[in-house]
């Protein structure tokens, strides 16, 4: 193994014997790269020193995650289902699956809904002050 690391990139593999087939070059990583929330502005990060956040999120179909807002960054990978989330600020509505990551809007009103028949897990990326939170609830409706 040594060896190998000392012989670096340029090392060519060994030619197949008879009819065998060519080992597969190994595929790039897949890389999604945002500089921008879903709703258009641009990604900012709160003040330095600051902590990452990393929460799972296991939801069941049908399950509605309540208006709110955020002051930081939140970046969230569907990592197994569908999620449709309403910006109620802008009127638009966005759907992500499987493999896409949804770079939610920052100081705007917005509210989250699986859409999907099974169970939805999202893996939610925040940058946040030292101890601080990211999540503002929307405040109550006035009463007619």
């Amino acid at each position: 193994a040594a060896a190998a690391l000392v012989a670096g990139c340029d090392a060519q593999p060994a030619a197949p014997a008879r009819n065998e087939a060519a080992p597969a070059a190994p595929e790039a990583p897949a890389q999604q790269r945002f500089d921008r929330t879903m709703s258009g502005q641009p990604l900012t990060r709160p003040p330095t020193p600051f902590q990452l956040v990393v929460t799972e999120l296991r939801l069941n179909p049908q399950h509605r995650i309540p208006c709110h807002r955020h002051t930081y960054p939140r970046y969230v990978l569907v990592q197994q289902g569908n999620l449709q989330v309403t910006n109620h600020d802008t009127g638009r509505v966005y759907n992500f699956s499987t493999g896409q990551v949804a770079v939610e809007s920052i100081g705007q009103w917005h509210e989250g809904l699986v859409t999907s028949t099974g169970l939805t897990i999202l893996v939610a990326f925040e940058q946040v002050p030292p101890g601080g939170d990211n999540s503002t609830p929307c405040p109550p409706k006035p009463a007619p």
